[in-house]
C-alpha cells in the first residue's frame, strides 16, 4: 500500500507561518492540484474558514485570536468561532439583549448581512418586526423575543451610532409613564405583574426598572394574578358618594 506523500503536519506548519491562506495557496504548499486532498488534511487539524469572502480563507484554531464576541480579523479576512456568516449572524441575534437592525449587525460583523438575515428569516430561524420604518431582528424563541423587544424599548439610543433605532419615541414612553401614574396602588401592582408574566423569566426585574418601582411590588402583583387572589378596591374621592343617612328611632 502506497504511503501518502501529503502531510497534515506540513499544512499545519504552513498555516502557523502564514496565519491565513486560500485554497490555492494551500494546494501549492502541499504540491497538489486536488481540493479534496487539502480538505482531508484540514479535517485532521482544528481549523476555521472565514465568514467573509465566502469562506475563501483558512486558519488554525491555535492561531486565531478571537475577541470577547468570538470574532477575529486578520488582514482582509474575518473569522468567527461560531462558523459561517449565517451561523454567526444567528448566534449574535440569539445572544443579543435587544435584537439587531441590519445596520447594527453589519457594523458588528464588518460585512453585509442582508442576504443571510433573509435566509434565516425564511427558514424561521430568527424573527423580525417592522418598527419605525426598519426591520428589527429578534430570536425565534417567543419568550426571548419579548425580552429583547422590551429591552430595546428601554434602551436609550447610542450617541455614537447614527443607525441606532428607537422603537418608542420619548414622547410615547412619557405617555406610558403618565398613564401608569393615574392608576391606583392596586392597579399599578397588577399591571406591573401582568407585564412581567408576558415577558417570562426575568420579567420582574425588567418591569421594575422600566416603571421605576420595587421588584417586590411587581412580584406581588404577578403572584396575585396567578392565584386570582384579588380584592376589588372601591376608590372614591374624599366626600364623594351618597351621604350616610342616620335613621331616627321610631316614635313611641
Amino acid at each position: 500500500m502506497r504511503t501518502s506523500q501529503f502531510s497534515a503536519e506540513a499544512l499545519r506548519t504552513f498555516l502557523k507561518e502564514h496565519i491565513i491562506a486560500t485554497m490555492k495557496q494551500l494546494k501549492k504548499a502541499l504540491n497538489t492540484d486536488t481540493d479534496m486532498t487539502i480538505y482531508r488534511k484540514l479535517k485532521q487539524l482544528s481549523y476555521h474558514t472565514s465568514y467573509s469572502h465566502k469562506g475563501k480563507y483558512y486558519t488554525l484554531d491555535e492561531v486565531a485570536d478571537f475577541n470577547e464576541q468570538g470574532l477575529w480579523k486578520y488582514g482582509i479576512a474575518r473569522f468567527s468561532k461560531y462558523g459561517t456568516l449565517i451561523q454567526t449572524a444567528r448566534t449574535f441575534i440569539e445572544k443579543s439583549s435587544r435584537g439587531y437592525t441590519l445596520p447594527e449587525l453589519r457594523d458588528q460583523l464588518g460585512i453585509e448581512v442582508k442576504e443571510p438575515l433573509l435566509i434565516l428569516f425564511k427558514k424561521n430561524l430568527i424573527d423580525r418586526e417592522h418598527i419605525a420604518g426598519r426591520y428589527v431582528y429578534f430570536s425565534s424563541n417567543p419568550q426571548q423575543h419579548r425580552q429583547q423587544r422590551l429591552m430595546r424599548i428601554e434602551t436609550k439610543p447610542s450617541l455614537t451610532t447614527a443607525e441606532t433605532d428607537v422603537i418608542l419615541a420619548h414622547e410615547v414612553r412619557a405617555a406610558i409613564i403618565l398613564f401608569f401614574s393615574f392608576l391606583n396602588e392596586q392597579q399599578r401592582r397588577l399591571y406591573a405583574g401582568l407585564e412581567s408574566l408576558r415577558i417570562g423569566h426575568g420579567g420582574d426585574s425588567i418591569i421594575s426598572s422600566l416603571l421605576e418601582i420595587d421588584p417586590h411590588t411587581v412580584a406581588r402583583g404577578r403572584k396575585e394574578l396567578l392565584k386570582r387572589d384579588i380584592v376589588i378596591e372601591r376608590i372614591r374621592r374624599k366626600g364623594g358618594g351618597r351621604t350616610t343617612v342616620k335613621k331616627n328611632p321610631p316614635d313611641h
